[in-house]
This record gives C-alpha cells, structure tokens and sequence, in this order.
C-alpha cells in the first residue's frame, strides 16, 4: 500500500484543526508539527501558504487572519492562521480526502469520524437573495 501524500495529510489535518485552524509556527518542524488526534501521524510544512494556495487551485476556499506571534525572547511576529470557513468547505475537504484515499486503495474515512469531523464547523450560512 502506498504512503498517505502530503495533499492528504494537509486536507486531513484541516479537517481535525476544526476552527482553531493551522498557523505557519505550529506546523513548521517535523518535530513539533500538528499532532492529530484521531490517528496517528503529524502534519508539518515548511511554507504553509504555499500548501493553502495549492488547495485554492483545487477549489478549496480556507479562510485567513493575521495570527501574530511572540516568541520567549519577546520578538514579534506576524503569520496567518488558516482554517475552513463552514461546514460546506469541510464536506468538499472531506469528499477530496477520500479521494485521495481511494486512488491509493485506502478506504475512505471512517463514516463517524468523516462525521464528527465535518459536524464541528458551523453551518454554511446562506446569503441574503437580492428581491
């Protein structure tokens, strides 16, 4: 069986962040990466942005803000934290990570963790229709 790819991993850890999102400092080491919780393994990127941006080419929206940073020795920083806006966006994330999955014969999430996962976003809230 082939290794998950790091679009996987991305896509997963997205999901598993919920609404507190990825900031560039919390997955920039192999060492310290973003731990999931569900299974095993850690997402870690060296560039971030340049993960989301890749997702936008596949349709993907993340939503941003400014997440500015203070190491110990109090020198700031500014990076952004990411996160999936809606329950809707997280659907779309969920249905391209079993995607990935099934193309290397993985089996697709487990439905109630795929649910759990998906259910912590808020609903997708719907525009206003202009009358």
């Amino acid at each position: 069986m082939k290794p998950e790819t790091k679009k996987e991993r991305i896509l997963y850890a997205f999901l598993e962040s919920g609404m507190d999102g990825l900031s560039q400092v919390e997955v920039a080491s192999p060492y310290q990466g973003y731990t999931f919780r569900h299974q095993a393994g850690k997402f870690w990127s060296s560039c971030l942005n340049s993960d989301v941006s890749a997702l936008g080419k596949q349709g993907i929206t993340v939503a941003r803000q400014p997440d500015p940073y203070v190491n110990k020795a109090g020198d700031r920083a500014l990076f952004k934290r990411y996160w999936l806006k809606d329950r809707d966006a997280a659907r779309q994330v969920l249905s391209l990570l079993n995607l990935c999955r099934n193309s290397r014969n993985e089996a697709p999430l487990p439905e109630y963790l795929a649910q759990a996962l998906v259910d912590q976003f808020p609903e997708t809230r719907q525009e206003p229709r202009a009358s």
